[in-house]
């Protein structure tokens, strides 16, 4: 079922082959933790207990290393974006991740 879900049309975009192809061709860069999903899986389910799994799409992120913080933000284009909103957006979840070091 995670890999009929993931990567998202969020993440990815639409037809999924196709976009995660030019992604991968044009973006010049591994997204690492950027895209990825976290929760926590639970296979087994006793008689007497319901266990379900939630995951969620983890869009933004980031690795600290030595003394260098590694952000991972991005944007979601569609063919009705604003170019520039969509930076607005990008750069405004920058700073959040930014306020948590500080």
């Amino acid at each position: 079922m995670i890999r009929a879900l993931h990567p998202t049309p969020a993440v990815c975009g639409l037809p999924r082959n196709l976009a995660s192809n030019f992604i991968d061709s044009n973006e010049g860069y591994s997204r690492t933790f950027y895209t990825g999903f976290l929760g926590e899986l639970n296979f087994n389910v006793s008689k007497t207990a319901i266990r379900e799994t939630a995951l969620f799409v983890n869009l933004r992120c980031m690795k600290i290393k030595e003394n260098t913080a590694y952000i991972y933000v991005g944007g979601g284009i569609t063919k009705d974006s604003i170019a520039e909103k969509e930076w607005e957006e990008t750069v405004s979840k920058s700073k959040t991740m930014k306020r948590v070091l500080n």
